[in-house]
């Protein structure tokens, strides 16, 4: 519940910000390569994820704003015999890994509007919620719940036209361990595009 109305508060905040220079939509596929206690439970780079981003700017170079997203993962491991909760069973393994973050961020633009190319770093901060699944034969195990997590970022947009620019980012995304849930983290590759209003 506490959570709940964090997550409230959070977007509430972000709603009410009043525009001193202008409002951004950011759009981004993502692809994603897992690392630490991801990578061992999940090896191959993701290729199935997207985000949307909506920021406002308190000042000329910086944005506040909110950011939700989708990213997914999956492993088919070699038949095997492998453990589960009663015993173990020899079969094929297929391993799963959904996150949608929830977060608000920060970013700190280094070049005005104008500028041919627009560095930026930044930070996510917030939840994420998670499924982590492992499907042996007939049987199935998961795990579930909602995680506290950060992604520091850096990127560039490239202007098209005066609206639009081309984004492109780095991001490092780590979940905090629960009771239910493990640690998580990968290195994410985001291309989209920019839109002012």
């Amino acid at each position: 519940m506490k959570l709940i109305k964090f997550l409230i508060i959070v977007v509430l905040a972000a709603i009410s910000l009043e525009v001193s220079a202008q409002t951004k939509t950011n759009a981004f596929y993502g692809m994603a390569l897992p690392m630490g206690d991801t990578k061992d439970y999940i090896n191959p780079a993701s290729f199935r994820g997207a985000n949307i981003e909506f920021e406002q700017f308190v000042h000329p170079s910086i944005g506040v704003g909110l950011l939700v997203g989708w990213n997914t993962f999956y492993e088919a491991k070699d038949r095997g015999t492998y453990l589960i909760k009663d015993g173990a069973i020899t079969s094929n393994q297929y391993r799963y890994l959904n996150a949608i973050p929830i977060q608000a961020t920060g970013k700190y633009y280094f070049a005005n509007d104008d500028a041919v190319v627009r560095p930026f770093i930044g930070l996510a901060a917030g939840t994420f919620y998670m499924e982590q699944r492992i499907d042996n034969g007939l049987f199935s195990t998961s795990y579930k719940g909602w995680s506290w997590a950060l992604a520091p970022k850096a990127g560039v947009l490239i202007p098209i036209n005066y609206r639009a620019s081309l984004a492109i980012s780095l991001d490092y995304s780590t979940s905090f361990k629960t009771s239910e849930l493990d640690k998580q983290n990968w290195l994410g590759i985001n291309v989209g595009f920019s839109w002012d209003y």
